[in-house]
């Protein structure tokens, strides 16, 4: 996987360039690389692996070669092959006048490499340099028409971006289900994949669709649409969009990361999801599109994600099934994928991706669309694949995630979905005075979650106590065992401590084999959600003197019972989930920080998960 941008620029780029690969280094980080070209229309490449400060060096060095004007450049997380300089992009061909950069797999690449290693010298072991190949093999006088032909041939998906050397001031671009984006700054034009590697900048985007072929030159662009089956080419024209632009989530202010940073988010995000939905004065929901949901007959919802979302529709589960009597069921996208799909007409297909590209998710949907069901979107961003694909959907308003570990969106994500669950309970009329009372205990939350962050060194110490942990188990029952999930991920995570999760009901029937003194038992155990029992299970642990940290609702614990406690609020019981998560968090952080680990790149994960 990988994420690219490319631009022709009117004067020197090298400050600017590097500011982006920073910004694009939160998505992919195993290696770094830049092709550019000067006003001499000399060609200059420069790789590096791992982070892009290893490439900053190399490409400060280079400012003595001139202003650079025409570049495009990329950071890589590998799915395939080896992390080494020769396997990073661009990947050029043989006569070293093309020179791509390439998301995603092509998959028929064996085949295509077999045929062109009898004419062309491989140098690297990448799917990706097959492509450059291509176009020198295939070039007849025409970069769009070559770039056509190439389309047709390569198999499943790709975004790619080209510089041809012997026409220096044009920028190629094309995509088929890769996210490919053109940007617009005046008289600037860009193009990316991301929208936090511009969004300082660009102030409008327009969104390229799957078969297009775009053409940058002279500070203009031309979009080029081909058809699959006839295989004319035809000029479009496209109306560009504004950006909704929200700086705070570019800069890490005063906080040493990012991670951090996004957690303290937490109440704003709250305030903006519900800002014009929910009035709490008058207790109502003012909402189009839960209005227009509410006219289709729904008996039934499946909810398709992975991943910290897939923890958080699960949870969900529990309070449709709860409070708006509607079944239904969490699934996980690629185990959706290739199960026996079987439409049904009257069932809501939901799809929610923190990353908003994720490729199994996208993939369902497709398959989903192919059988005209209904299909509905939460996403953070309104121009994302999976948000233009569905019948309507809910936007966050959440602004943009950073980092890795993802965290603030899994909060937005949970209350735009009680926000679902609750509307469609208004519509079957149940008891009004209980969606009331409901509605002001959501209003309690944010100053719940302010109050959480601002009491933190009792969190930091049972980290730095508990950091030499080899193994947890982090267990819940109901409606905090999605959580204890997510809890457990995110340890894992940040900290690469070994860590699972179970329902507390399954502690008497195998973990309790694997429980030494080296573990360290996390229970969720509040108030309302069978505490009585869970305590049984706590102390078949604690008779075993192993150690217990306990997450349990102030003023209600057992000093008999744990090592260590984390006393949290008294909520409604389908708000529990919530007041889990910000101390979760905060424990995986500060144990990941005490063991000196960067929290912000956890080793060999990816923020977007753009292939499968």
């Amino acid at each position: 996987m990988c994420w690219i941008f490319a631009y022709n620029w009117k004067k020197d780029s090298i400050p600017f360039l590097l500011n982006w690969l920073k910004n694009l280094e939160y998505r992919w980080y195993d290696s770094a690389w830049i092709v550019w070209l000067n006003d001499e229309w000399e060609v200059f490449l420069e790789k590096a692996v791992w982070k892009v400060s290893n490439l900053v060096t190399k490409v400060e060095y280079r400012k003595k070669e001139g202003k650079f004007k025409v570049w495009i450049a990329h950071t890589r997380w590998a799915t395939h092959w080896w992390v080494t300089e020769e396997n990073a992009h661009p990947h050029y061909s043989e006569n070293k006048r093309f020179y791509i950069v390439h998301n995603w797999i092509i998959e028929n690449y064996k085949e295509l490499r077999q045929k062109l290693e009898k004419k062309y010298n491989f140098y690297s072991d990448t799917d990706s340099e097959v492509v450059a190949k291509l176009i020198e093999d295939i070039y007849e006088w025409d970069i769009l028409s070559t770039i056509q032909k190439v389309s047709q041939i390569i198999v499943w998906a790709y975004a790619l971006a080209i510089i041809d050397k012997k026409n220096p001031d044009t920028l190629i671009g094309t995509k088929l289900w890769s996210p490919m984006i053109i940007w617009i700054d005046w008289s600037d034009i860009f193009l990316a994949s991301d929208i936090n590697a511009l969004s300082s900048v660009a102030w409008e985007f327009v969104q390229m669709e799957d078969n297009e072929i775009v053409v940058i030159k002279d500070w203009k662009y031309k979009i080029f649409s081909w058809n699959y089956s006839t295989k004319d080419l035809s000029e479009i024209s496209r109306k560009s969009e504004k950006i909704e632009k929200n700086y705070s989530s570019s800069w890490k202010w005063k906080y040493d990361t990012y991670t951090e940073k996004e957690i303290r988010e937490i109440p704003e995000v709250i305030e903006n999801v519900f800002k014009w939905r929910i009035n709490f004065d008058t207790k109502t929901i003012h909402n189009e599109t839960l209005q227009e949901l509410n006219e289709h007959e729904i008996e039934r919802i499946e909810i398709i994600a992975s991943g910290s979302s897939y923890f958080a529709w699960y949870t969900w589960t529990y309070w449709f099934k709860e409070i708006a009597w509607i079944p239904a069921e969490a699934r996980i996208s690629n185990e959706f994928l290739y199960d026996t799909f079987i439409p049904d007409n009257k069932t809501l297909y939901i799809f929610m991706s923190q990353s908003w590209e994720t490729a199994d998710v996208r993939e369902c949907l497709k398959m989903v669309k192919t059988k005209w069901c209904l299909t509905f979107w939460i996403v953070n961003v309104v121009w994302s694949t999976i948000a233009r694909m569905c019948d309507m959907g809910l936007f966050s308003h959440a602004w943009s995630e950073i980092w890795v570990a993802s965290t603030k969106n899994i909060i937005w994500q949970l209350w735009v979905l009680v926000l679902m669950a609750i509307s469609m309970w208004l519509k079957r009329n149940l008891q009004y005075s209980k969606w009331k009372e409901l509605v002001w205990e959501l209003w309690k939350l944010k100053s719940i979650f302010e109050s959480q962050l601002k009491n933190t060194k009792r969190i930091e110490d049972l980290a730095k106590k508990y950091s030499d942990t080899k193994s947890l188990f982090y267990l819940g029952r109901n409606y905090l065992y999605w959580p204890a999930m997510e809890g457990s991920l995110k340890l894992k995570e940040l900290s690469y401590i070994h860590s699972e999760a179970y329902s507390s009901w399954e502690m008497k029937h195998w973990p309790l084999a694997l429980v030494n003194k080296d573990f360290l038992c996390v229970f969720l155990n509040l108030k309302w959600v069978f505490q009585e029992k869970t305590n049984s299970n706590i102390k078949e642990v604690r008779a075993r003197n192993w150690k217990v940290l306990w997450i349990i609702t102030r003023g209600e614990h057992d000093s008999d019972l744990y090592d260590d406690v984390i006393e949290v609020p008294e909520v409604e019981k389908i708000l529990t989930p919530f007041v889990c998560m910000i101390p979760m968090w905060l424990f995986a952080l500060h144990t990941a920080t005490t063991l000196w680990k960067d929290v912000d790149k956890p080793q060999n994960l990816a923020k977007s998960v753009t292939v499968e």
